[in-house]
C-alpha cells in the first residue's frame, strides 16, 4: 500500500471515529436531557402522588369544571370504579347544600329529577350523591321515608331516637353520624341527641320528653313531633294525638316556643297543619297523658341539640358509620373489618363487597363519593373496611358512610357519571350536593 492509500484510510477512520463519537455524546445528552426532563416533571407531579392502590384516575367532563370543583374515576386495585366529586373549602363560588326528595319526608325521588327541580329554582347544583338510609315503602301508607337527621336551611326536619338499628351500641362514637355544616363554613361529623321536651302548664307542671322528629312513633320511639315536612297526615295507628298551634314555625336545632292545645285524636293518623305540629305519643303510654294534655292545654315547646354546635348548623344529613377518623381508619371500623363483620352483626353486609355511598372532608376539600359493585369484569364494589383504607390513603381526613347498594348514584354536571347496579337510577330520600353558590 502507497503512503497515499495509507493516508487516505487514516482519514476515513478518523471521520468515522468522530462520527461514532459525535453520535454516543449525542445520545448521552439526549439521555440526560430525558432523566432531568422527567424528574422535573415527576416533581412538579409530586403534590398529587397517588397511593398505588390507585391503577389509573380519569379527569371526568373536564372542560365543564368550574373553579374549585373537580370530578375523578378512580380504578381500585382491588377491582372498583370509585367515582369522586371534589369541592375546594376555600371557593367562593361553590358551597355545600342538601336537598329532601320531593320537599317532605314521605316520599322519594331520583337525584336527576330532584337537581331538575332546583334549577327551575334558579338553584344550579353541580354535583349529587344519595344520602341518608330509611324504608322505601310499607303497609301503613309510607312509600318511603329517611330514618336519618335532616336540617336544611336551619330548618331541623328528621331525627331520630338512638337505636341499636346496625348491631352495636347507640351512643358508639362509630353509629348514628351525621354530617353538618355552621354558618360560618364548620365542618361537624357526630351523633346527634335531640333532647326535646313539652313542657306542660298544669299544677305538677309535667314534662315530656321528645324521643323523634318526623319519624315512626312505636315503642322504639314512643313521643314522635310531626311537622308540615312530613307530609299530609302522621300515618299512625292506634297513637294519642294532639294538634299544637300558635307556636313559632320552623323547628331548629335551639328552638323555644309557647303552644296551645287545638285538638285531641285518640285514634291516630291525624291531619298536619301547615301552621302547627301533631304530638303523637304510642298508645301504651299515651293513655297516661291524656289526664295533662287537652283542648286549650298550654306550655312551652324546648330543643337544644348535643353536641351544643350542632344547635347553629344550617345544613345537616345523617348516614351510620363513621368510616375515617383523623386520617385514620375509624377504630371500631378496623375490628369490624378484621372480624368480617361479626363485630356488628346486624350490619355484616358491610363485610361483603357492594355497591357505596360516602361523604368525605380533609381541611381543604370536600369529598362526595360513589363506588359501582355488583358488576363483574367491571366494578364489584367494596367492604366498609375498603373505604375506610382506601379514603384514608387518598387524605380523607373524615367519612361517614351513606346509603349503598342500588341506590349509589353520582350526578355531576348534568346527568348521572357512574353506574348504578340496577342499570337505572333509583329514587331515594335525600341529596347531599355540590352547588353553585347564590350571589
Amino acid at each position: 500500500m502507497t503512503k497515499e492509500n495509507k493516508s487516505h484510510l487514516t482519514r476515513l477512520i478518523t471521520v468515522c471515529l468522530l462520527i461514532l463519537f459525535l453520535v454516543i455524546a449525542f445520545s448521552a445528552l439526549r439521555g440526560i436531557d430525558y432523566l432531568f426532563f422527567r424528574g422535573m416533571a415527576s416533581a412538579n407531579k409530586s403534590s398529587e402522588v397517588l397511593p398505588d392502590t390507585v391503577r389509573q384516575r380519569d379527569e371526568l367532563n373536564r372542560k365543564r369544571w368550574p373553579q374549585g370543583f373537580r370530578l375523578h374515576r378512580y380504578w381500585w386495585v382491588g377491582g372498583a370504579a370509585v367515582y369522586i366529586a371534589e369541592m375546594d373549602r376555600s371557593a367562593t363560588n361553590l358551597q355545600f347544600d342538601i336537598e329532601l326528595a320531593n320537599t317532605q319526608i314521605i316520599g322519594r325521588e331520583t337525584i336527576s329529577d330532584a337537581t331538575r327541580r332546583l334549577m327551575r329554582r334558579d338553584i344550579l347544583p353541580l354535583a349529587g350523591v344519595n344520602g341518608s338510609f330509611g324504608i322505601r315503602g310499607d303497609s301503613y301508607g309510607r312509600g318511603g321515608m329517611t330514618f336519618n337527621l335532616h336540617i336544611q336551611d336551619g330548618e331541623l326536619i328528621s331525627i331520630p331516637i338512638a337505636r341499636d338499628r346496625w348491631g352495636y351500641s347507640p351512643p358508639s362514637p362509630w353509629g348514628e353520624t351525621s354530617f353538618g355544616v355552621t354558618p360560618d363554613g364548620e365542618f361537624l361529623l357526630d351523633s346527634v341527641q335531640l333532647n326535646g321536651k313539652l313542657h306542660i302548664d298544669n299544677r305538677g307542671r309535667d314534662t315530656l320528653p321528645i324521643d323523634a322528629i318526623n319519624q315512626i312513633c312505636d315503642s322504639y320511639a314512643p313521643v314522635v313531633l310531626y311537622t308540615p315536612r312530613f307530609g299530609r297526615r302522621t300515618l299512625t295507628r292506634r297513637a294519642y294525638e294532639f294538634t299544637l298551634k300558635k307556636l313559632e314555625l320552623p323547628l331548629t336545632g335551639k328552638y323555644s316556643s309557647r303552644f296551645v292545645v287545638t285538638e285531641v285524636n285518640r285514634r291516630g293518623n291525624s291531619v298536619i297543619p301547615s301552621d302547627g305540629l301533631v304530638l303523637a305519643i304510642e298508645s301504651g303510654t299515651g293513655r297516661d297523658w291524656l289526664r295533662a294534655i287537652n283542648v286549650s292545654t298550654t306550655g312551652t315547646l324546648e330543643i337544644a341539640l348535643t353536641p351544643t354546635k350542632w344547635q347553629r348548623v344550617q345544613r345537616g344529613i345523617g348516614g351510620n358509620l363513621r368510616l375515617v377518623r383523623d386520617g385514620k381508619v375509624e377504630p371500631e371500623l378496623l375490628a369490624f373489618g378484621a372480624s368480617y363483620g361479626r363485630t356488628a352483626y346486624e350490619h355484616r353486609n358491610g363485610a361483603s363487597r357492594h355497591p357505596r355511598s360516602a361523604l368525605g372532608f380533609n381541611d381543604d376539600k370536600l369529598f362526595l363519593i360513589a363506588i359501582d359493585g355488583r358488576e363483574p369484569g367491571y366494578s364489584m364494589g367494596m367492604t366498609l373496611y375498603d373505604m375506610g383504607r382506601f379514603f384514608s390513603e387518598l387524605g380523607i381526613k373524615h367519612a361517614i358512610n351513606f346509603d349503598g347498594g342500588s341506590s349509589s348514584t353520582l350526578w355531576a354536571l348534568g346527568k348521572v357519571v357512574n353506574s348504578p347496579s340496577n342499570g337505572y337510577e333509583r329514587r331515594i330520600f335525600n341529596v347531599a350536593m355540590i352547588r353553585a353558590k347564590e350571589r
